[in-house]
């Protein structure tokens, strides 16, 4: 997300810059004829065509974040806003969710921050953004992963989009580079040593 991304304007400004209303604007008659159900609808204006892209962009690319990071423990991203200069943090859901409504709304959506947030749980949308294109060229991203349809150490069947076994609790993601360094040509014994030795448990 570069310098001005729609998404870093979140409706929340403390000044909008329009005037208050004062009490004759909210007397009950001019409400009631006014104001009908349609009023309540929340507007909706298209996003020109270049923001729609890089909105879209986005969504794939915090679909790829999810993939990688959340089965090492991370819990969403942290953007740093160029307007007020502070760090955003956004959990998983919150962010595709506000995403997805700016693709039909054509407008932020206000939401509450997180609250007391650990930043070591929260990985920066710079980073990862550069982490998942730097496997995009090694040819490893996300949509390539290796499928493991059991579990290696208790034969659990699993699902695809599995991060963990069910089962025995171990993360898959050792086992999905184990296949993958041997379909690479590595032998297996010597990418046991290299798993024992990075501090993983190869697969049995």
């Amino acid at each position: 997300m570069g310098a001005g991304h729609p998404l870093e304007d979140d409706g929340m400004d403390e000044d909008s810059g329009q005037e208050s209303l004062g009490e004759d604007a909210l007397d009950g008659e001019a409400l009631d004829e006014g104001l009908g159900d349609d009023a309540l609808v929340e507007t909706t204006r298209p996003l020109p065509a270049d923001e729609r892209e890089s909105v879209e962009a986005d969504l794939q690319d915090l679909k790829g974040m999810r993939v990688v990071f959340e089965s090492q423990g991370a819990k969403g991203v942290v953007i740093n806003c160029t307007d007020c200069g502070m760090n955003h943090y956004f959990g998983w859901e919150l962010l595709k969710e506000s995403l997805e409504h700016m693709l039909q709304t054509g407008e932020p959506r206000m939401h509450e921050p997180a609250f007391a947030p650990n930043e070591e749980d929260y990985i920066a949308w710079d980073y990862a953004k550069g982490y998942l294109d730097a496997l995009g060229d090694a040819g490893l991203g996300p949509e390539s992963r290796f499928d493991v349809r059991a579990c290696p150490w208790c034969s659990t069947k699993l699902e695809p989009d599995y991060s963990f076994c069910p089962r025995c609790g171990r993360t898959l993601a050792v086992a999905r580079l184990y296949v993958e360094l041997v379909e690479r040509g590595l032998d297996e014994r010597d990418v046991r040593v290299m798993l024992t030795r990075a501090g993983f448990e190869p697969p049995a």
